[in-house]
């Protein structure tokens, strides 16, 4: 008889473990979908509300990018009309999703030869990228968004994992790098492997 009861303790146990599990990773993927759609439209704040609070001081540019530069928001939001992704897995502390990343950066590779050429015989044009107070990379991202607004971008599958922790009674994706290519479409990784390569020249 008491053998009976333990195994239905145990049971019992399992069953609600399980439920909380469950529980746990639904709360887990309707996070990573609410930034999902967020990211869509690059709509700021809801991202914000789904993400970790950005630690101070960290320097990193995407917090710059996300929070204060408005034509690099403009950049993203042109780009993420073309992002989709699905759910592979969800779990308590992780979602792992396979996206469809908009390429940046070989538009920004376009972008920047073409006006770099036509520099060269347009006196116009080089005077205005010689000027101090001109901001290059300004013209670059307009002409990057330009030219997704005319034709459109190309996107590459991409898998990302996004860590899920409790924080202040609520869960949060982590802010790690994984999360940060996802921001910004891929510019955060290719910026740090460009960095980490001149360090080591």
């Amino acid at each position: 008889m008491k053998m009976k009861r333990f195994i239905s303790v145990v049971l019992l146990v399992s069953m609600l473990l399980s439920v909380a599990s469950c529980s746990s990773a639904a709360t887990s993927k309707k996070l990573a979908d609410d930034l999902m759609v967020a990211l869509t439209t690059y709509d700021r704040n809801a991202i914000a509300k789904c993400i970790e609070d950005f630690p101070d001081n960290t320097g990193t540019p995407y917090i710059h990018d996300l929070y204060s530069e408005d034509y690099y928001a403009d950049l993203y939001a042109a780009a993420n009309e073309s992002l989709s992704y699905t759910i592979a897995s969800a779990h308590t502390d992780k979602v792992v999703l396979k996206v469809q990343m908009p390429e940046l950066y070989p538009l920004y590779q376009k972008v920047l030869t073409s006006v770099l050429s036509q520099a060269f015989s347009n006196t116009e044009l080089k005077d205005k990228l010689l000027e101090e107070d001109f901001d290059q990379h300004l013209l670059v991202i307009a002409l990057m968004i330009e030219e997704i607004k005319s034709n459109g971008i190309s996107t590459s599958e991409q898998e990302i994992t996004l860590s899920v922790e409790k924080i202040n009674d609520s869960f949060k994706i982590k802010t790690d790098d994984q999360l940060k290519n996802l921001l910004t479409d891929g510019l955060y990784k290719i910026q740090t492997t460009l960095e980490t390569e001149e360090t080591e020249q």
